[in-house]
């Protein structure tokens, strides 16, 4: 992510710290839903006695839904994150004798999608009402090790198969709109 959001060049890399980034994104919601909940529960129980207890429980069933809602949210984020660092990945560029490196790089991502995925589901285990309600984010996680590796394969295809033409195509473009 740091590749991403500093110097606008993009690496092969970006898998392993857009994972990491999305798994903190991940544990974040699940905490916070989690409160929710808690404080749902106990609003609900402060409130039962209440002249106003069904506008209550109406604006509490109203934001509960809307914050299950954000598991709708999760494939835009990792789909918006992808095509940031492919396309910051074509403008990089890159030269064949790396192509050697990205296969280490491969390797590692793979590894580290399964750290991300063991990690969360140790995580998610604790918040088993949380995990319930948010369907597309657990299956997300659970299978990020196959969205890293299509996620790698796009951004080598993407560096390593611009040519001459287009690198000059794509400076003469760059220089003329900030030059």
């Amino acid at each position: 992510m740091k590749s991403l959001l500093e110097n606008k060049k993009g690496s092969i890399a970006d898998p392993i710290m857009v994972g990491a980034y999305i798994l903190a994104v991940a544990m974040t919601l699940f905490i916070i839903v989690y409160v929710w909940y808690s404080f749902d529960t106990n609003i609900r129980d402060a409130v039962g006695m209440s002249p106003a207890n069904s506008t209550i429980v109406s604006t509490l069933d109203s934001l509960t839904q809307t914050y299950n809602s954000l598991d709708y949210m999760i494939p835009v984020l990792v789909g918006g994150l992808m095509l940031v660092s492919l396309v910051f990945a074509f403008k990089t560029g890159a030269n064949v004798i790396y192509a050697f490196l990205s296969i280490f790089i491969w390797a590692l991502s793979i590894l580290f999608a399964n750290v991300f995925t063991m990690v969360f589901e140790e995580f998610s285990g604790n918040f088993p009402s949380v995990a319930s309600n948010f369907p597309i984010l657990v299956f997300i996680m659970s299978n990020m090790k196959w969205i890293t590796l299509g996620w790698v394969l796009l951004i080598a295809i993407v560096m390593f198969s611009r040519n001459k033409s287009e690198d000059k195509a794509l400076t003469t473009g760059l220089e003329t709109y900030y030059g």
